[in-house]
């Protein structure tokens, strides 16, 4: 009994500090209204809150008849938390406030002997994680912890990195390495496609949604699922690989070993690889023409060369585009999800492509299906993968009930 007592303490305290994070400023007495709590379990929670400083009073409320309601509000500077992007071409590291204000960023290059060398690669982050939280002037003891957001599956129990097709990484001890080298801070992993997804839920474009599909664009292609304010993993924990639908059974070979997934033919990788083909093959394009220039293509490249008018690299980008709508039809077939959110580096060069890609969408869905189903881009931008992974430490404070 004592125990069920303690886990209805929590539920009653993580409901009320919610409330107070995302309806704030609000008084007592409509807490308990909306909580369906009785006025004083709502004055000995909110009291504790403000001890620890997780909550204040702002003012006062318009009366209904008595007293003007004291009003509360989220302390969202009370906790820091560090949140970390591991990425293909780039990593980004963030320091931000509970209220996903970031207070400092850092963004450096991921190179091909960063990914031969993964080991040694991760040790480099730690130091630059731990340089930044130094730069940042900001106190050890109030940073909730790190959040890092890898792209592939992992072993949720180890921290391993059990296989990354963007890195080709096998089994690599990445929470390892980390907790020997920053020991001092609670640190979490989370597959990035999900670390982007529950930003997107909490602070961005689906905030208000209850089931979502977000699709990550980007030098790979992947998803994550959230349903009731829950991530979805599946039996396996792989539950989004939604780059890895196979499209085309005979098409290109993809970094996970099979052939023609949506990847393959779709991603930041498959358009630059597409293009380098062609100009092997003798076809001339503005892509080429600015590669010699800046060194190797890169989807940039290809994005760039349509907007100033190619006819080959719009061609590139409208085939890519068009493998994705008939997968986002799919899935809506499939999943009937209320929203979903485009997300990743491919977002940036969205003039390009949203309608035709809206176009394909309506084109390829089952009728009558999806009729509820709204598509968005994602708002937190370039550091959304990284200000996702710190959100999972702001996540888990509110599970707890405001204990960290």
């Amino acid at each position: 009994m004592s125990y069920n007592k303690a886990m209805l303490a929590q539920w009653n305290k993580k409901t009320v500090l919610e409330m107070i994070r995302t309806q704030g400023p609000i008084n007592k007495a409509e807490i308990a209204r909306k909580a369906e709590l009785s006025i004083p379990t709502v004055m000995k929670i909110t009291e504790e809150f403000e001890r620890t400083n997780l909550v204040k009073t702002i003012g006062k409320g318009e009366s209904t008849g008595g007293k003007r309601p004291d009003l509360l509000e989220f302390v969202s500077n009370a906790y820091y938390i560090t949140g970390i992007d591991i990425g293909r071409h780039y990593v980004k590291i963030v320091i931000i406030d509970m209220a996903a204000v970031i207070m400092s960023r850092e963004c450096f290059p991921t190179t091909e002997e960063d990914i031969k060398q993964p080991e040694q690669f991760l040790e480099k982050i730690a130091d630059r994680v731990e340089a930044l939280i130094t730069k940042s002037g900001i106190s050890p003891k109030r940073f909730m912890g790190i959040g890092i957001g890898m792209p592939g599956i992992l072993d949720y129990k180890s921290g391993d990195v059990i296989f990354s097709p963007d890195f080709n990484w096998v089994n690599v001890p990445l929470l390892r390495i980390f907790q020997k080298r920053l020991s001092d801070y609670r640190i979490i992993l989370e597959n990035a496609n999900r670390a982007l997804a529950l930003g997107e839920y909490t602070y961005g474009a689906a905030k208000n949604a209850e089931y979502i599909l977000c699709i990550n664009l980007g030098y790979g292609i992947g998803a994550a699922i959230i349903e009731g304010g829950e991530l979805l993993y599946g039996k396996s924990g792989t539950c989004g690989e939604f780059g890895h639908m196979i499209m085309e059974p005979d098409g290109p070979l993809c970094d996970c070993g099979n052939r023609g997934c949506l990847e393959a033919l779709a991603s930041g990788n498959a358009i630059a690889k597409r293009m380098e083909g062609y100009i092997k093959e003798g076809k001339q394009s503005l892509a080429g023409r600015m590669a010699s220039e800046h060194g190797k293509i890169e989807a940039e490249t290809v994005f760039e060369a349509a907007r100033a008018g190619d006819i080959l690299s719009r061609q590139i980008i409208e085939e890519a585009m068009e493998y994705v709508g008939i997968a986002i039809a799919s899935s809506i077939n499939l999943l009937d999800p209320d929203m979903i959110i485009l997300a990743g580096g491919l977002t940036k060069s969205q003039d390009l492509f949203l309608g035709m890609l809206y176009e394909t969408v309506e084109k390829y869905k089952m009728k009558y299906s999806g009729k509820n189903v709204s598509i968005k881009v994602g708002t937190l931008g370039e550091y959304a993968t990284a200000i996702g992974a710190a959100t999972m430490l702001i996540r888990l404070l509110i599970e707890k009930g405001g204990e960290l």
